[in-house]
């Protein structure tokens, strides 16, 4: 995903691509919009258009808007293959690691792609995958609701490393169960600074709480980024934050604080 797109501001322009580019990425072998909501996919049209692409991941729905057409249209205008995901599928298989779509199902196909309208209905059939490499795995969850996860293969309630916390840690994608099932060492919420929905949930944060998980959230901590090797079970979680310069606290902490920001200066 690539977040959204409005006229003063476009996530993919402002923010994805200036964070790729600084990591020497200029080629994505394959795109994922999870699923066709405006804050999942319009920031993915600028990146469609200015960054080299393989092939194009998609839910199989049709919604009539404009960011939707502007999408199609620069996936046609670029040459840009697309394949609409199906459970079962793998995106990617090299070596030890696979990508494999785990959401939707075959028997949610409507027949006609344009049928799906509530959000619900498009969250529930967004595209969940699962990365496997070597000894770490990361489970994508999307958007998906508690009513997807039930319908999830096997293997999307086998144990993981990572996991991309479901609908920006609304209420309403939270399964205890299922939670318990997965127990990632490390959950990232995707979601925005004040955003209207209040997410993510008190009793979602509870929960990931009580298990003893760490918790990322972009609204706090910025941009997240995994890393890891084959050859090592080691596993880094970085955020943005831990990065930029903090203000120092000359009373409480004058000496540890300020060697923090020279350590930080050293990293960037």
């Amino acid at each position: 995903d690539g977040g959204a797109r409005h006229d003063r501001f476009d996530m993919g322009r402002s923010v994805v691509a200036p964070f790729l580019w600084n990591r020497g990425i200029s080629h994505i072998d394959y795109v994922i919009g999870t699923h066709q909501q405006m804050d999942h996919v319009g920031g993915l049209i600028w990146i469609i258009q200015h960054l080299s692409v393989g092939q194009f991941w998609d839910q199989g729905v049709e919604r009539e808007e404009q960011f939707v057409t502007d999408l199609t249209s620069a996936l046609h205008s670029h040459g840009i293959p697309k394949q609409s995901a199906i459970q079962g599928q793998e995106v990617l298989a090299s070596g030890p690691c696979r990508l494999g779509i785990l959401n939707p199902q075959q028997d949610e196909t409507p027949a006609d792609p344009k049928s799906f309208h509530t959000g619900t209905e498009l969250n529930n059939r967004s595209i969940v995958s699962r990365l496997d490499c070597g000894a770490h795995s990361i489970l994508f969850a999307a958007d998906i609701e508690t009513g997807g996860l039930h319908r999830l293969p096997e293997n999307g309630y086998q144990p993981v490393t990572v996991l991309k916390v479901p609908h920006h840690g609304a209420r309403s994608s939270l399964d205890q169960d299922w939670l318990r099932r997965i127990h990632p060492q490390y959950a990232i919420i995707s979601v925005g600074s004040t955003n209207p929905y209040g997410h993510p949930a008190p009793a979602v944060l509870e929960a990931y709480h009580n298990q003893g998980i760490t918790v990322y959230r972009t609204d706090h901590d910025g941009a997240v980024w995994v890393q890891g090797r084959l050859s090592s079970t080691e596993l880094t979680v970085t955020s943005m934050r831990e990065l930029v310069i903090q203000p120092v606290d000359l009373f409480t902490c004058p000496w540890r604080c300020e060697y923090q920001n020279w350590h930080r200066l050293v990293l960037v």
